[in-house]
C-alpha cells in the first residue's frame, strides 16, 4: 500500500484493536508489514490517547506494552469490507429489484455508495470495471411493476417500523369488489415477482396476506397498535403451498424419471420427503392444503407427474385438464 498517511494510521489502529483482543507494539508493527517504525506508532498510540480515545495499557511478561480499546467504545469504529462482503452486498441489491421505480430503491443506491465510500483500497481494485455489479442477477418472469406504489410501500415500511394502524381500501378480484378496513402492518413479503403484506385484521383476529397491487388507497394513522397478538411464520405458512392456504392434508405425487432433477435437490414445502425408486421415479410427499396454486404447479410439469393422494387433489387436476381440453375442442 506504500507509505502510510498519520490519519491511515489511526484509523487502521483503531480497527484493529475494535476487534476486542489485545494487541502488542510490535504485533502492531508486523500488521503494517514493516512501512511503519516502532517509534512512529508509539506516537500514534499516544496521541490517540491524548485525543481522548480510551486506550489501556497493560504490560506482558516480556515488559511490552499491549494495548486494547475500552469495550463500550468498540461499536463506534468502522470495520474493513472484506472482498466478499462488498460483492454481498451488490447481490442483495439485485434481489431488491422488486423494489425498481420507487422511492425505496433510490435508499438502497445510497447505501450502496456509501458502502463504496469506506470499500478498502486492495478490495477496490479487484472489483473495478463493473465486476462487482455485474456478478449477479435476479431473473423472473411476470414480476410487477410498483412504480405507482412507492408511497404505499413506505408508507407500509414505516407503519411496520413504528407499529402504526393503517387503514386499506382493498380490491378483491375474485369478488370484483372493494373494501375499506383498518390493518396493523407485520412484514412485507416477496413471491415469485410479487409483494404483499402480512397485517392483523384485529376485526376478525387473524393475520392476512394482501397484495400491494391491490390496495387501491392507504391512509397512515397516528395511532399505535398494541403487539399482542404473536405472528409466528412458521405456523402461518405451514398450510400454504405459495400463498393460498387450505386444510392440511397428506399429497402424495409421483413424477417421471425425465424430470427427477427437477424436483431433487429443491425445498418445496417444509414438510416435505422426496424419494426415488429403481426405475428413476421420484415420489414427493407433503402436508399441505389444496390450493389453487398447488393445482396449477401439478398441471405445470404435464405428464411428467401422477397424483396419488389425495382422492380429491387426482378430481381438482382432472377436472383442470379436461376444462383446458374443451377450450380447443
Amino acid at each position: 500500500m506504500g507509505e502510510f498517511s498519520q490519519i491511515q494510521r489511526l484509523i487502521r489502529i483503531l480497527q484493529i484493536l475494535s476487534s476486542g483482543r489485545k494487541v502488542t507494539t510490535t504485533e502492531l508493527l508486523q500488521r503494517f508489514k514493516g512501512d511503519v517504525s516502532l517509534r512512529t506508532l508509539q506516537r500514534d498510540l499516544l496521541a490517540l490517547s491524548e485525543a481522548g480515545i480510551p486506550l489501556i495499557s497493560e504490560k506482558t511478561m516480556g515488559n511490552e506494552n499491549a494495548w486494547s480499546l475500552m469495550s463500550q467504545f468498540r461499536s463506534f469504529i468502522p470495520l474493513p469490507l472484506e472482498t466478499n462482503e462488498y460483492l454481498a452486498a451488490h447481490i442483495l441489491k439485485a434481489n431488491l429489484k422488486v423494489f425498481q421505480k420507487t422511492p425505496f430503491e433510490d435508499e438502497i443506491h445510497s447505501l450502496i455508495n456509501k458502502i463504496d465510500q469506506i470499500v478498502p483500497e486492495e478490495v477496490f481494485l479487484e472489483t473495478e470495471s463493473g465486476k462487482a455489479q455485474n456478478l449477479f442477477e435476479n431473473y423472473a418472469a411476470g414480476s410487477f411493476d410498483y412504480a405507482p406504489y412507492g408511497k404505499t410501500i413506505n408508507s407500509l415500511i414505516s407503519a411496520i417500523l413504528h407499529q402504526n394502524i393503517c387503514k386499506v381500501t382493498y380490491h378483491n378480484p375474485y369478488m370484483g369488489i372493494k373494501k375499506t378496513y383498518p390493518i396493523e402492518p407485520e412484514r412485507l413479503v416477496y413471491y415469485s415477482g410479487g409483494l404483499y403484506v402480512i397485517a392483523y385484521l384485529r376485526k376478525y383476529e387473524k393475520f392476512r396476506l394482501l397484495a400491494i397491487q391491490r390496495i387501491r388507497k392507504l391512509v397512515l394513522s397516528d395511532e399505535k397498535f398494541i403487539k399482542d397478538q404473536h405472528f409466528d411464520p412458521k405456523l402461518f405458512w405451514q398450510n400454504k403451498f405459495g400463498l393460498f392456504s387450505g386444510d392440511q392434508v397428506d399429497v402424495k405425487l409421483q413424477f417421471s424419471k425425465e424430470v427427477r432433477h427437477h424436483i431433487e435437490g429443491r425445498t418445496w414445502h417444509h414438510s416435505q420427503s422426496v424419494s426415488a425408486d429403481k426405475k428413476g421415479q421420484v415420489t414427493l410427499k407433503m402436508k399441505v392444503g389444496v390450493s389453487p396454486e398447488l393445482i396449477s404447479w401439478i398441471l405445470g410439469w404435464n405428464k411428467h407427474v401422477q397424483v396419488m393422494s389425495p382422492r380429491a387433489l387426482m378430481d381438482a387436476v382432472v377436472d383442470a385438464h379436461t376444462s383446458a381440453l374443451n377450450i380447443y375442442k
